[in-house]
């Protein structure tokens, strides 16, 4: 494992603080979410709604085809396309891309946007909390690596194959009794004309019925700790160096 640090050159794309709700029937509505634009405007003056959709195929009569789409909330950018607000139905999401400042930064105006959403649809309860943070590691195109010597966990080629990789992709969910967790690892290779990278997706999450929004963020604070120590344990000092 890598000591444990701020690296002030973090290969975050996109840090994520993800609350799951339950809504009273009196603000279960989009036209009540959508009051929450004057509330954000200032601030998050780009709104999208976010639409989830839906395919219905019947296996013996294809040609039945559904597709439905259905309003699910409300999606808020600030003015210089860093921090992003999903506000919806069954919940709220906070994220911050890059350039990624810090933690603590990161925590306060989540809870403070979080706090005007929580006031707007007086959810019944939280039943969903998570932390995601998505590192994206650059490396040349054409100069040979030895993933290893960056990367503590990555698939390894049959012995009877040349020793070489274009791209994989490897998911694992794991249970982490020791926090009441569980944590969701993905690892992706891209290659691109001018870069070959290697995606680092960790999602730590817990369900259940919180108490209140105090134990909540508490946990959301636990997960965010879970997420460092799998973050390092999943890569190499020399990969440290890269981003100090």
């Amino acid at each position: 494992m890598a000591n444990q640090q701020h690296l002030s050159k973090a290969p975050i794309e996109e840090a994520l603080i993800d609350i799951r709700v339950t809504l009273p029937k009196h603000t279960r509505e989009l036209e009540h979410l959508a009051a929450l634009e004057e509330k954000y405007r200032d601030q998050y003056p780009d709104k999208k709604t976010i639409t989830e959709f839906r395919y219905k195929v019947d296996l013996d009569h294809p040609e039945t085809e559904e597709k439905t789409s259905k309003p699910l909330g409300f999606r808020y950018t600030s003015a210089d396309n860093t921090q992003v607000i999903q506000a919806s139905l069954n919940g709220f999401t906070f994220s911050r891309l890059p350039p990624y400042q810090d933690w603590p930064q990161l925590r306060a105006e989540a809870q403070r946007v979080w706090n005007i959403y929580s006031a707007h649809v007086q959810q019944e309860n939280i039943i969903r909390v998570a932390t995601r943070y998505i590192n994206k590691f650059k490396f040349p195109p054409t100069t040979p690596i030895e993933l290893d010597e960056y990367l503590h966990y990555v698939p390894v080629v049959p012995k009877a194959l040349p020793q070489m990789l274009d791209g994989f992709f490897s998911q694992i969910v794991v249970p982490y009794e020791t926090a009441h967790c569980m944590a969701i690892i993905s690892q992706q290779m891209q290659l691109g004309p001018s870069e070959r990278s290697v995606i680092l997706d960790i999602d730590v999450f817990k369900a259940k019925i919180f108490a209140d929004e105090g134990e909540a963020w508490g946990v959301i604070d636990t997960l965010r700790e879970v997420k460092n120590l799998i973050f390092f344990d999943s890569i190499t000092e020399k990969t440290v160096t890269l981003y100090k």
